[in-house]
């Protein structure tokens, strides 16, 4: 049980670190515009709406990716923006993501997978990114010291409790921006 939960905490707050973090005193994050990992000349807006994405907008953020990284290329985005891609259709009616609603397939984006996470933005706003698709081998994550946990036993023996605390130490930050491609609404 113990293990669970500090395995979830843990998880959780890199998650969140990764994907928003500011790179001070904590990861620099995929969503974080920055000169030191992806720079705004990665954001991809056109074709987006000031409050949607569109099928365009992702195609034209997709393709800003050099071959190499489109081969290995994932999209994180919120849940509210997989609800939004899945309900995008052709001109003949056809939904364009089809292929989870069709059958036991992961969640795919240009045949490639996406990745939901609450920790992306879902205020589909002017100005604001919405997803990023990049190449993972370009995000580079360096664990500084293995998760090591305490336990306290006395300080919660009044009321035969025992207590935890675990540690762990690691940073993050993009390493080549090329292999990024923010997706931006207008």
């Amino acid at each position: 049980l113990v293990r669970d939960e500090l395995a979830y905490t843990f998880s959780i707050t890199m998650e969140q670190a990764f994907l928003t973090g500011t790179g001070a005193g904590r990861p620099l994050g995929i969503f974080t515009a920055s000169a030191d990992g992806v720079p705004t000349s990665r954001d991809v807006s056109t074709d987006n709406t000031t409050t949607a994405v569109t099928a365009d907008g992702l195609f034209n953020a997709f393709y800003s990716l050099k071959p190499q990284y489109q081969a290995r290329a994932v999209t994180v985005g919120h849940r509210d923006l997989a609800k939004m891609v899945r309900k995008l259709k052709y001109g003949s009616g056809e939904y364009i993501w089809a292929p989870g609603l069709n059958s036991n397939q992961p969640d795919t984006l240009f045949n490639r997978p996406f990745y939901q996470s609450e920790y992306a933005s879902n205020t589909f706003t002017t100005g604001l990114y919405v997803a990023v698709i990049f190449d993972p081998a370009a995000y580079w994550i360096v664990d500084t010291m293995n998760l090591d946990v305490q336990v306290l036993r006395e300080l919660y023996a009044a009321t035969n409790q025992t207590g935890f605390i675990g540690r762990a130490e690691c940073d993050a930050q993009p390493v080549i921006s090329e292999a990024f491609a923010r997706v931006k609404l207008a």
